[in-house]
């Protein structure tokens, strides 16, 4: 007999779905269940530890090969139940009420009486859908992505790569070793832009979809995406959701927000992916890593702009759709890994010696992308009262921020403030220079108008700045890949151990080498050589009188004040001794301000507390 299979949603885990699967797996043996959640990494730690855990998008898959029995849906009415409802429509199974505490021998019985299969989409009604894969010098990363794509359970698909003049044998890696996919090579290096346009032109697929060269989507993710577009068809584009794939229970994208200015950004990244909800939602853009085009519309609106070259040519062509009466929704049901660190193409990272002044001339040239591009969209697409206004108060902005900027790199700011600084300067001189062809794509776009920005302004974020409350997203870490110690020394001696909800580190005060800032809620990991009890917090003065909450491994452990103006050291004991060499996940939360609006400067970031050292006992 195959394991049972036990469909659960396990956020949120104060509900009885959790707790009864926790109680569940107290009786079963690993080789006698098999988990399946929307997420795996949503599961708690323990789970994963004792049991097999799989994505909710293999379970028809695993069914249909009979390595496991017909599923046990456990629910209790929460918020992600939805998915699984809609998921036994195709795989059929049996749904269990998790309040009745049912015994594992009452769903094994329950999950023998099914005897059906899962059902597959008819080939000759599915719309046809191509995906396309642009690949740049990804000869030694590019498996996985058209892998995953292969496997998708969408029964009417294709799949074309165009090799972007990688010159590292990319093309042919792909011809020999996907002899199915249809692959094309451009002499010249189009960049993301024009890279698709090229595939954009010559598909006629009812659904379009993009997936980056480092992407892994899930098994689903294709079928997922149509599912949102055939029921929301006024969509023009449908992005999926981006988990990182160093440390894959954070967000890299549920969505594009973006400012007044121009600055877009990609919507929760660093943040832990919590969320249970699977319902379609509204954003203002989609990110172009792992979406979903709608056929008719590309055709209708063009593809990107090719002067975008790449960056914010997602933002642009969503913004088109929007003024062309369409809408953009995120599909959080549809899910994509993402290499956002860049760790399969780690042999082109520069070595240590060499790495400030190559990483500045990096970013120097990505930056200088970014600004020339958010200004050209924001004068292509604002109704002309509107951008009379909005290219005023961008015009002050950057002024100030070239001249803060030009004040840093004076003082001795290094080579990237430097970059950043010629970068904002070239994209407001790119716009002077080619003010005429500027001003012909705006014609272009605003002929497509067919609603007012009034439709969707309520999407764009007030004001002009760049965001400034993602963290420290390079510092990240989780579970999977912490490197965990006994002390942390914030901003001097912290690599590997800091999860979401940290700012950069800042120098050293009040005798401590370095700081930083947690945002609302944050994320660290411990470990010890031996056992343990005691986490002890070390915070600087704080500003305003605060509190501080600590919970490990998903059990609150205690709650103290912290008054303002003076050193606090603060320190909670554990329920139970965490055991020698384990990893230990701890969620710090505390009282939240921002400056600014506390008229305590300029600074706009959600500030919590502010700590010196982290250390167990």
């Amino acid at each position: 007999m195959p394991p049972l299979a036990l469909v659960v949603c396990p956020l949120p885990r104060d509900r009885a779905a959790a707790r009864c699967t926790q109680t569940l797996l107290a009786g079963l043996a690993a080789d006698d269940v098999v988990l399946f959640c929307p997420e795996p990494y949503q599961a708690p730690a323990a789970w994963s530890r004792s049991h097999r855990l799989l994505p909710l998008a293999d379970l028809a898959h695993e069914r249909a090969r009979g390595a496991v029995s017909a599923p046990v849906f456990l629910v209790d009415g929460g918020p992600g139940e939805a998915r699984l409802r809609r998921l036994a429509a195709s795989v059929p199974g049996v749904f269990v009420e998790a309040a009745t505490n049912p015994t594992a021998a009452a769903l094994r019985q329950a999950a023998a009486a099914v005897t059906a299969l899962p059902t597959a989409r008819d080939p000759a009604t599915a719309p046809s859908v191509e995906a396309m894969v642009l690949a740049y010098k990804s000869k030694h990363y590019v498996s996985p992505c058209l892998q995953s794509l292969l496997e998708q359970d969408w029964p009417n698909l294709t799949i074309t790569v165009l090799d972007n003049a990688s010159g590292d044998g990319t093309a042919d890696f792909v011809r020999r070793t996907f002899p199915g996919i249809d692959v094309h090579e451009s002499p010249t290096n189009l960049g993301f832009a024009a890279g698709h346009n090229v595939l954009f032109e010559r598909s006629r697929a009812d659904f379009v979809v993009l997936l980056n060269h480092d992407a892994v989507a899930r098994r689903d993710m294709i079928s997922e995406l149509v599912a949102a577009a055939e029921s929301l068809p006024q969509g023009a584009a449908f992005g999926a959701k981006m988990l990182m794939r160093r440390c894959p229970t954070i967000l890299n994208s549920t969505g594009i927000v973006m400012g007044e200015g121009g600055f877009a950004a990609d919507r929760d990244i660093g943040r832990p992916d919590l969320d249970p909800r699977c319902e379609p939602e509204r954003v203002f853009a989609a990110c172009g890593g792992a979406l979903l085009l709608r056929g008719s519309a590309l055709r209708a609106l063009g593809g990107f702009d090719p002067t975008f070259f790449m960056y914010v040519e997602d933002v642009d062509w969503c913004w088109r759709a929007r003024l062309a009466g369409h809408e953009v929704y995120y599909v959080p049901s549809a899910t994509a890994v993402h290499d956002w660190h860049g760790d399969m193409a780690a042999e082109g990272k520069p070595n240590v010696t060499e790495a400030e002044e190559v990483v500045a001339e990096r970013e120097g040239r990505r930056r200088a992308m970014v600004e020339r591009n958010r200004l050209q969209a924001v004068f292509k697409h604002y109704e002309r009262a509107r951008l009379r206004r909005i290219w005023r108060g961008i015009r002050d902005h950057d002024r100030g921020r070239q001249e803060a900027l030009a004040n840093h790199v004076r003082s001795g700011g290094g080579p990237m403030a430097a970059r950043v600084l010629e970068a904002v300067q070239s994209a407001h001189r790119w716009c002077r220079r080619h003010a005429l062809s500027l001003r012909w794509r705006r014609w272009q776009t605003q002929r497509l108008r067919q609603v007012a920005d009034a439709s969707y302004v309520d999407l764009i974020v007030p004001g002009f700045a760049e965001p400034t409350g993602v963290g420290d997203l390079h510092a990240i870490v989780d579970r999977f890949c912490a490197r965990p110690r006994a002390e942390l020394a914030l901003g001097s001696d912290d690599a590997g151990s800091l999860g979401p909800g940290w700012h950069h580190a800042e120098p050293g005060a009040h005798g401590f080498a370095g700081l930083r800032w947690t945002m609302a809620e944050c994320w660290f990991y411990l470990c010890r050589p031996t056992a343990w009890r005691t986490v002890v917090l070390v915070l600087v003065p704080q500003p305003l009188d605060t509190w501080a909450e600590l919970w490990v491994d998903g059990v609150c452990v205690g709650r103290q004040d912290v008054p303002k103006d003076r050193p606090n050291e603060l320190r909670f004991s554990l329920p139970q001794p965490a055991p020698a060499g384990g990893v230990v996940e701890c969620r710090l939360l505390g009282g939240a301000f921002v400056p600014k609006q506390r008229g305590m400067g300029d600074d706009t970031r959600e500030l919590g507390l502010h700590v010196a050292a982290i250390r167990a006992e």
